[in-house]
């Protein structure tokens, strides 16, 4: 019997666990709380690192090919990672998956799972038990049973039972994000499910469905694979051709127009973690109802999410409150107003807050990156990088960039020409000029970095990288 094949989605943002999840360092990659290393992306890959599965294969954004792979070397998992040079939502990610797969076994099975969801109790025996339904041709969602009228997930309906099979069901209707009342009232009826997101199929079964329903997408994103740039770490599809492919989920081109659809049910505590009251209604709680993470300290406080980061956060006579506190922002709200977290974030894009796309303090492939201070034109950053790491500085016209190293030693490679550091050398990266640093083995290596905005028309002077001893 061939193992399944975990499909992980990583190109979710997550804009409603702000301050949290950042544009450039979404919830998936975060810590799951304040009191482990351990992040969603890590929960979802050993979840699955089961008898019945194979290696895992990850979607994710181009620009989060090294934080997968860091991850990834964390948890010393191999895996094959698809990368996406542009946004095209969920449905295109899963076709690049099933034909990459069915090129040596077209009856590949694919579980697609989402990589920022927490999950108590044995999924993979959940997954394993519906797997002669997708076996037999048909695209096999998995639902769970809905503990309240949740307005934030959509619901699949059941239809009835299959001819031949008894580990899945028949699908009557999908109903997205229904009103509470309406939620309430297909809770009542019973027989309606939470859509979990995380699917069961064939990989031939799934190309099919797209080649009837999106032919243009299944010709974008088979042109996108027979494009892509393949490098020991990541096959990366072509942008151009992809361009073609519908923005869409999978539910929305396959899953709820075809007749292969099934239900079959997920027997275990679930959320997608879509806001902050969710982490609080499936985290196990203190005495008074409370979750609270990091150093905190909570004093007549019920029923409350707390979680604190560098600082102790202290909370008094306080009921049904979520206070999230990260390096650079404060977030407090009620837990019914949770949801409404959604909207700081399209405020602080509209005015540009650099707090919608970064922390002040953040993991990398290489190291630490954390922003001591910053204004009108300029950035202060002070960056570690961890023994036998390289730190690459992409060619980028309007930055110029100063550094100085403080601590370990290393090599400056910049063109042709490879330079040693030590402690006390100052260089520079002229704007429209590339570097990287390679720390040495042994100890780690320690720089402060300006970044300066260059004016438009300063970019075009002859300013040379240049290297000097102290």
């Amino acid at each position: 019997m061939l193992d399944v094949h975990p499909l992980i989605l990583c190109g979710g943002i997550g804009t409603r666990l702000w301050p949290l999840s950042r544009t450039e360092h979404p919830k998936q990659f975060q810590r799951i709380d304040g009191n482990s290393e351990t992040t969603f992306f890590h929960a979802t890959v050993e979840r699955h690192r089961a008898p019945g599965f194979a290696d895992p294969i990850v979607a994710v954004s181009s620009a989060h090919v090294a934080t997968v792979l860091q991850q990834l070397n964390d948890l010393k998992c191999p895996a094959r990672v698809i990368a996406e040079p542009i946004s095209r939502n969920t449905g295109p990610a899963v076709l690049a998956a099933a034909l990459t797969l069915a090129k040596t076994d077209p009856a590949s099975l694919i579980c697609v799972i989402p990589s920022d969801h927490i999950v108590k109790g044995d999924l993979p025996a959940n997954v394993l038990a519906a797997r002669k339904a997708a076996e037999h041709g048909h695209i096999v969602l998995f639902g769970v049973p809905p503990e309240y009228p949740e307005i934030g997930y959509g619901y699949i309906v059941d239809g009835g039972e299959l001819e031949t099979l008894t580990c899945a069901r028949k699908v009557s209707s999908f109903i997205e994000k229904p009103p509470v009342e309406v939620a309430t009232a297909l809770i009542d009826a019973g027989g309606a499910y939470w859509a979990s997101g995380i699917s069961l199929f064939r990989a031939d079964v799934l190309i099919g469905e797209f080649q009837r329903l999106d032919p243009t997408t299944y010709d974008a994103v088979k042109a996108s694979l027979e494009l892509a740039r393949p490098t020991d770490h990541a096959i990366y599809l072509n942008a151009e051709a992809l361009m073609p492919a519908a923005n869409l989920p999978t539910e929305s081109i396959v899953f709820e127009h075809s007749p292969r659809t099934v239900i079959a049910p997920l027997l275990v505590a679930w959320s997608d973690v879509g806001a902050w009251n969710a982490l609080h209604h499936i985290a196990e709680k203190d005495e008074d109802g409370n979750v609270l993470s990091g150093d905190v300290i909570s004093i007549d406080t019920r029923n409350s999410y707390v979680r604190a980061s560098s600082k102790l956060v202290a909370v008094v006579g306080m009921d049904d409150v979520v206070v999230v506190d990260t390096d650079d922002a404060l977030l407090i709200t009620t837990r019914d107003q949770a949801q409404q977290v959604k909207q700081i974030v399209k405020k602080l894009e509209t005015i540009k807050r650099r707090e919608l796309a970064q922390h002040m303090r953040n993991q990398m492939a290489w190291g630490e990156v954390r922003r001591v201070q910053s204004g009108p034109g300029y950035e202060l950053r002070m960056m570690t990088l961890r023994p036998g790491t390289m730190l690459p500085m992409a060619e980028n016209p309007a930055v110029h960039r100063m550094v100085t190293v403080t601590t370990g030693s290393g090599l400056l490679k910049t063109g042709t020409q490879t330079r040693p550091l030590r402690v006390g050398d100052n260089f520079e990266v002229a704007a429209g000029d590339s570097a990287a640093i390679y720390c040495g083995p042994e100890v780690e290596m320690q720089l402060v970095e300006v970044v300066c905005d260059v004016a438009v028309e300063a970019i075009d002077a002859p300013v040379t990288l240049q290297l000097v001893h102290s």
